[in-house]
Order: structure tokens, then sequence, then C-alpha cells
């Protein structure tokens, strides 16, 4: 497997100017740990804040800026070996800004026209995403996303502007 913190120590060092960020499951995190994430400003973001799920902001999807909360990558690597919870982002983007961008793809809809809640964030809906995109949708999707790595099936998996 990848050691996501070696993949991004090396492109950083490459020249490339990015972030590393894990995007959690807030429900799993909670089964996981007995606890919930907590928003701190600058440190981490629940994705649902300032939307119309923005109750459930505890049990969705946060992100989490790895920079400014390092003593949290080896517990979330745990958890992300143990539940399909965690997947991570290399990303120029800043915290505010990628949340905003990961907003705008929670809503999908249907052939027929019912709104839905794109889980994208759950890494087994990912892979299944990922596999069934076309080349294009791949492309939208990921455009300002340098890599997403996550686990499906067992393997981690790398997705991103380059794929």
């Amino acid at each position: 497997m990848i050691d996501v913190v070696t993949r991004f120590q090396t492109r950083k060092q490459n020249g490339a100017t990015l972030n590393l960020y894990a995007l959690v499951d807030g429900f799993q995190y909670e089964q996981h740990t007995g606890r919930r994430l907590e928003h701190r400003p600058g440190i981490n973001r629940p994705i649902f804040l300032g939307t119309e799920d923005e109750p459930l902001a505890h049990a969705g999807p946060w992100l989490v800026d790895t920079a400014k909360a390092p003593d949290q990558i080896q517990p979330l690597y745990e958890l992300e070996q143990a539940l399909p919870s965690v997947s991570w982002l290399l990303t120029s983007i800043d915290l505010e800004g990628l949340s905003q961008l990961l907003q705008l793809k929670l809503d999908g809809e249907l052939p027929d026209e019912r709104k839905v809640l794109v889980r994208f964030y759950d890494p087994r809906v990912l892979g299944n995403l990922f596999q069934a995109m076309s080349t294009e949708q791949k492309a939208a999707f990921f455009h300002l996303i340098d890599e997403w790595l996550f686990i499906y099936n067992g393997r981690r998996v790398s997705a991103g502007r380059s794929e």
C-alpha cells in the first residue's frame, strides 16, 4: 500500500504546492472512537456546514487539514484500516475552498429527477463511482484534486487530475 504521508512528501519535494487533507465520515469516526469530531475552524470543517443537512454535520463528511492537526494522521490512518471511512486528498486548495468544492459534489439527481446525497466520502461509494465514470466525468469530478487516495476492495486507489 502507498503510505499517504510519504506520497505527499514526495510530491512536495518534486515542487508541487500541495496540502494534505483527510476526508472523514463523521459517523464512522464516532463509532470507532466513541466521540464526535468537534469543529475547530481553520483545522477541520464539517462539509455539511452551511447546507440544509447542517443538523447532521457531526455524522457527515469532515475535512481535516493534516498540516494543522498532524496528531490526527495516525489515528485517522488507523480508522481507515478499521472502517471504510477515510480518504486522503492532495490539492493546492485551502480548507474552506476545498470544503465548498466538495459541498457542490454532495447532491446528485437520478434519471427520474429525484435528488440524492452522493456519499463520495465513503471509499466504497467513491470506488464504485470511479469505476462507473467516463473519462470526461472523472475529469470533471477530480479537476481540482491532484490526488485522491482511498482504499477500495482492500487496495489503495489513486484518483485525481492525472488519472
